[in-house]
């Protein structure tokens, strides 16, 4: 009795999972390790085929006693949030396999920590990069990615700007339009400077002189000096109309002949002016959508368009998603004068599977919203999936059990402490140490009330 209360204190000394089974395949043996990670007692496996309690396919264990193989895995997934190292052999009795056994290691928050550094090294390598190419590329400095069509994107635009062809950036708003505008300006060898305009917020009664500037006394209202415009402004540079599509209808005409005659007149003025730009337009409608508008003329839309630069949206780059939040995490956290914060695997994660209908100003909103609302060391993924509610996405909500379900007050008590632990470990992408610490339980009791509740 003795020897046998010693190997029972033995195996379970160093808190392993062991596992035996007899030739038949039926459970012979059934550790109190194992009884915590899989969360059945002894009573219940004990004598019972192992088919019947676990699926064959995932039984390294049978696999030994059919084949005379010693298995083993490094991370085997033994539950939904345990991870083991495995190791399974034959026990041998003259030479035949009588049975086997298989010990199993909870390696768990070793690989949590491992994921947690490889995250860390993935973040620095994400800064490093965009500090590359911040000091690399001087003209695209503000202009941050790491996808192949964004590289693709840059070495079109390096090529148009050494041209003095119209140039027609499109994409959807937000994508930073105005930017790659700036950046076809620096890249340029132009001596100007760059002078944007934008066509749909100036009123109509004033775009004329707003482009064309006017001469004093040339309105009720009007400097009394008289005022340059955006033209004129633009000598030797770069003109950036953004939103040209918002263009008024019967200023298109007029900007079309400076375009073809390269000269016009100041609002009240009568001595032509001469004058000399680069153009590069903006617009967040598709060519075929100016082309098919009465609101915009063909034969404009033919002149500023000589140059196509097309801005993807940034869902359709997700690759540079990591690498615009790194930057702007930086530079808002700068400015905001607060720790650089630890973003987690299930925030970057969210981060790269929203669509961004918004592109990069929609992230650099969001990014903003993280920086100012988290208090601890790590960025508050509550945050992120707050917005994700206001701006009508699907919520990760806590669900608790209806009242008119028939259950007594123990029962429902149980269902209702299930569901609180299983959204907290969800909301944190089942990081074990920081859910238990948000539940107020030590790790050991988490782990047993996760296998209590079979998730």
């Amino acid at each position: 009795m003795l020897e046998h209360s010693i190997i029972e204190e033995l195996i379970n000394f160093y808190n392993h999972s062991f596992t035996i089974i007899d030739k038949h395949e039926k459970v012979i043996y059934w550790s109190d390790r194992a009884s915590e990670i899989f969360n059945m007692e002894k009573s219940e496996v004990i004598g019972k085929d192992i088919k019947e309690i676990f699926a064959e396919d995932k039984l390294a264990i049978l696999q030994t006693l059919r084949n005379n193989e010693i298995i083993e895995k490094k991370q085997h997934m033994a539950t939904k949030s345990i991870y083991v190292n495995l190791k399974s052999v034959p026990i041998l009795i003259e030479g035949k396999v009588e049975g086997a056994i298989v010990s199993e290691i909870d390696v768990t928050e070793k690989k949590r920590q491992e994921e947690e550094i490889e995250q860390l090294k993935n973040q620095v390598s994400f800064l490093t990069d965009n500090v590359k190419q911040l000091k690399n590329e001087e003209h695209f400095k503000n202009i941050i990615f790491k996808s192949s069509i964004m590289e693709n994107l840059k070495n079109q635009i390096k090529r148009a700007a050494k041209t003095n062809a119209n140039i027609l950036i499109t994409g959807e708003t937000g994508v930073g339009k105005e930017l790659f505008a700036q950046s076809i300006h620096n890249s340029s060898e132009t001596s100007g400077e760059f002078i944007p305009i934008n066509c749909g917020a100036i009123p109509k009664h004033l775009f004329e002189a707003e482009l064309f500037g006017y001469e004093k006394g040339a309105f009720t209202g009007a400097n009394k000096e008289g005022n340059k415009g955006k033209l004129e402004l633009a000598r030797d540079g770069t003109l950036f109309l953004d939103e040209i599509g918002d263009m008024p209808l019967d200023m298109q005409v007029k900007f079309l002949r400076v375009l073809q005659e390269r000269k016009y007149f100041r609002l009240g003025g009568k001595k032509e002016v001469s004058t000399h730009f680069r153009l590069v337009s903006a617009t967040n409608k598709t060519i075929s959508e100016l082309l098919n508008s009465d609101n915009f003329r063909s034969d404009l839309l033919y002149r500023i368009n000589v140059l196509n630069i097309h801005i993807p949206p940034l869902r359709e780059r997700p690759d540079d998603i990591e690498s615009l939040f790194y930057y702007y995490l930086y530079h808002l956290s700068k400015k905001y004068q607060t720790e650089l914060r630890y973003a987690d695997h299930s925030l970057l994660n969210n981060l790269r599977s929203y669509h961004w209908p918004g592109n990069v100003r929609e992230l650099i909103n969001v990014v903003e919203r993280l920086v100012i609302f988290s208090n601890e060391d790590q960025l508050n993924n509550n945050i992120f999936d707050q917005y994700l509610v206001e701006v009508g996405q699907p919520d990760k909500t806590l669900s608790v059990p209806n009242l008119s379900e028939d259950l007594n007050l123990k029962d429902y008590i149980h269902k209702v402490e299930a569901e609180y632990i299983k959204y907290i470990v969800e909301q944190n992408d089942h990081n074990i140490e920081k859910s238990s610490h948000d539940l107020g339980i030590s790790r050991p009791t988490l782990y047993s009330k996760m296998r209590k509740f079979q998730f």
